[in-house]
């Protein structure tokens, strides 16, 4: 008696009686002009041995896997979580299943999950990239693997998803200065390495230009430490009314902590603006002001654009721009 790893198709199909064709479909969810007997004959086999068919072999075969690699920078940000439950969600509805990756914003890291899942066959795959993709790309379109981006839109590239970050910041910036902010201080991640951080970073800026007011710009990461921060800010805020930004939703608990000795002077001395945070922004003391990207529509559409091209295979190019929202609170006039 064979056991269930060593089981084939061919063997269970000596046993029921039928082809090894018939089998397959079976296998396959292809049961529609099946007799019932020869269902159950089938069925009876594959409950005896507790066949489970070789999914390697199943993909070599299959015209899809129905299967959609989704490569993040960092899937621990409130941002990621709604993206991916928007991709998930479509998926989901469109027969879909997702193998999901986190970059850490490394090449390296983003070109080995490309690997793998290339290895496993994934229909399309959908990146938000990290530097230059252009290894990524590549690797890709050997493959003849389709790829959506989001969040960041890479030259000559057909399909990407993001939102309008330069415009959402240039309005918000300005609507501070409007509202009698003298001086800007932007804690920013190093801005190169994604262009949706160029496009905030470059909105603020041109913000200040065209009002013509003053700012300092200091670029930090996970590892600057809070005092710094708070020297930062504590040392420029006397000078003049001062609006703090933070343009990356990682770094904006960061900043947001090290603040807490001068909460008191929130909104009328010191004014603090970040990106996202929603999980938190509108429970602290004070209330976080913040532009909110449409995380989960993004990964939605992002979703849809994929399936929509695997199963059409239309050519056209497919760009989505979506608009972010301002929600102001406590921490800005």
């Amino acid at each position: 008696m064979p056991s269930k790893q060593k089981m084939t198709i061919q063997e269970i199909a000596e046993e029921a009686g039928v082809s090894k064709t018939t089998v397959s479909f079976f296998l396959n969810g292809k049961r529609e002009k099946m007799a019932v007997k020869t269902w159950d004959r089938i069925a009876s086999v594959i409950d005896k041995y507790d066949y489970r068919p070789s999914t390697t072999a199943r993909l070599m075969t299959a015209k899809h896997s129905f299967l959609l690699g989704v490569i993040i920078g960092d899937i621990t940000h409130h941002f990621s979580n709604r993206l991916v439950k928007g991709i998930a969600q479509v998926c989901r509805e469109g027969g879909y299943q997702i193998l999901i990756g986190t970059s850490e914003y490394d090449e390296k890291a983003e070109s080995n999950h490309i690997d793998r899942m290339i290895d496993m066959a994934v229909d399309g795959v959908i990146l938000q990239p990290c530097g230059n993709p252009k290894n990524s790309i590549e690797k890709l379109k050997k493959a003849g693997i389709p790829v959506v981006f989001i969040d960041s839109k890479p030259k000559d590239m057909p399909f990407w998803v993001v939102t309008n970050n330069y415009e959402s910041t240039f309005n918000a910036i300005s609507s501070c200065i409007e509202n009698n902010y003298k001086q800007v201080i932007m804690f920013s991640a190093t801005p190169n390495i994604l262009t949706s951080r160029k496009e905030r970073y470059n909105g603020c800026l041109d913000a200040l230009h065209k009002k013509g007011v003053p700012y300092y710009v200091q670029i930090i990461d996970e590892n600057t430490l809070e005092s710094e921060i708070y020297e930062t800010v504590e040392r420029n805020y006397k000078k003049d009314k001062t609006l703090v930004f933070v343009p990356n939703c990682w770094l904006l608990p960061k900043v947001f902590k090290a603040l807490k000795p001068l909460y008191d002077k929130m909104p009328l001395e010191i004014g603090l603006l970040g990106f996202d945070n929603e999980d938190w922004a509108d429970l602290c003391v004070p209330t976080v002001s913040t532009i909110v990207q449409p995380a989960y529509q993004e990964g939605a559409t992002a979703a849809a654009l994929l399936i929509g091209y695997i199963k059409s295979q239309n050519d056209k190019t497919t760009m989505s721009t979506l608009d972010c929202d301002v929600v102001w609170r406590g921490s800005t006039l």
